[in-house]
């Protein structure tokens, strides 16, 4: 029996979602997964999410899900974390401590969704190079298909990702329900399936190879597919330019940061006229829709190089609850299942504010009122009463 605090019902006929165009077979847990998602969906609340909040953060002493920084702060973990295939091949952990993480997550009642920073196959011989962004060459993704010369190389890395999924079961043995998120900010030039280096209509074709590949032939059924190119997105049109279809995919997400973020800088209109583009398709389409990622990007170099939150000297101290608030003012915000800010790696790169040994970031404040408003939804949000 599912558990859906919070949560008015779980129930499919409530779901204004076209179960007749999947495509693929989805269990139970599945199912009700997406009925939570949508449920969200229709509410005047969103979901937060942190990446890799179980087993990577700044202020944590235990890497196995039982800790966060969002948890040091409000004594709640997100609702929704982020893993990656990253801790597969040891760049951000490995596969059987990653699993456990997981399950442990799973068991406070979290929503997990899965991306994908893939390795660039062209590289690394018959093994897997790891981490490997902005190195695009080796025309890997045509060869990566069908009748290429690195298949069966690609083959044995989503037999590691089916390998994982399956192995991710909650105490009843039943495989713990995921979002998949594949091939994410495709129409940017960072990796290898940008468009820079793969046309639109073979980006679909990859896709579609991907997601059938793990749910046909490797009978994964507890999976949800999320599309999510970057912002911003200024026209539908744009949006579904590389869209793969609406029988494989469940989720019409968009990655947008702030970037250089400072008051005035217009990014709180453009921004919404995304969410906003973003919630029309999914709409139209009969899908749900997220903010799959996000945050306060200051991209700092000057000699000690920070990605995120600056460790001090943010021009914005109100980031969060203003965000919010642009969020939850708009229709296509308000649309908006869950969002999730990126991951905290270090003391120099970090997302979400966190507190250690008496020291407390100086938005700690601010994210505290944005975690405790009554608009956004901390785990647990997915549970089965025998975990409780």
């Amino acid at each position: 029996m599912l558990m859906i605090p919070s949560v008015i019902s779980l129930t499919r006929e409530r779901a204004e979602i076209d179960l007749k165009a999947m495509k693929y077979k989805r269990s139970d847990e599945a199912l009700a997964l997406l009925g939570v998602l949508n449920e969200y969906s229709k509410s005047d609340k969103i979901m937060f999410g942190h990446q890799n909040a179980g087993h990577i953060g700044v202020g944590i002493s235990k890497r196995d899900g039982t800790e966060s920084d969002v948890k040091n702060i409000c004594g709640r973990q997100p609702a929704v974390v982020g893993v990656d295939t990253l801790s597969f091949l040891g760049y951000e952990g490995n596969m059987t401590d990653l699993i456990k993480t997981v399950k442990n997550l799973h068991r406070q009642g979290c929503i997990i969704t899965l991306s994908s920073h893939m390795p660039n196959f062209a590289l690394g011989g018959d093994g897997f190079y790891d981490y490997s962004p902005n190195i695009t060459e080796g025309d890997c993704a045509h060869r990566i298909m069908e009748g290429g010369d690195l298949n069966a190389k690609y083959l044995r890395f989503l037999d590691m990702i089916a390998d994982f999924v399956s192995k991710c079961v909650d105490i009843e043995g039943n495989p713990i329900p995921m979002i998949f998120r594949p091939f994410h900010e495709s129409n940017g030039s960072w990796f290898w399936w940008g468009e820079e280096y793969l046309a639109d209509r073979h980006y679909i074709e990859l896709f579609r190879y991907t997601t059938d590949y793990l749910m046909e032939k490797k009978n994964l059924d507890n999976l949800l597919i999320c599309y999510s190119p970057n912002g911003k997105i200024d026209s539908k049109d744009q949006y579904m330019e590389r869209y793969p279809g609406d029988d494989v995919v469940d989720i019409m997400g968009v990655d947008y940061y702030h970037d250089h973020p400072h008051k005035g800088d217009g990014f709180a209109s453009s921004f919404t006229k995304t969410l906003d583009n973003v919630a029309a398709c999914a709409k139209e389409h009969s899908k749900l829709c997220a903010l799959t990622e996000t945050g306060y990007r200051t991209f700092d170099d000057s000699g000690s190089y920070y990605e995120g939150l600056a460790p001090e000297g943010n021009l914005i101290k109100t980031w969060f609850t203003d965000m919010l608030n642009v969020i939850m003012s708009s229709a296509g915000g308000r649309s908006m299942a869950y969002m999730l800010c990126w991951a905290n790696f270090s003391d120099v790169q970090f997302w979400v504010p966190y507190v250690k040994d008496g020291f407390r970031h100086e938005m700690t404040d601010d994210f505290e009122a944005f975690i405790n408003d009554d608009r956004v939804v901390t785990a647990p949000v997915f549970m089965r009463t025998t975990d409780v």
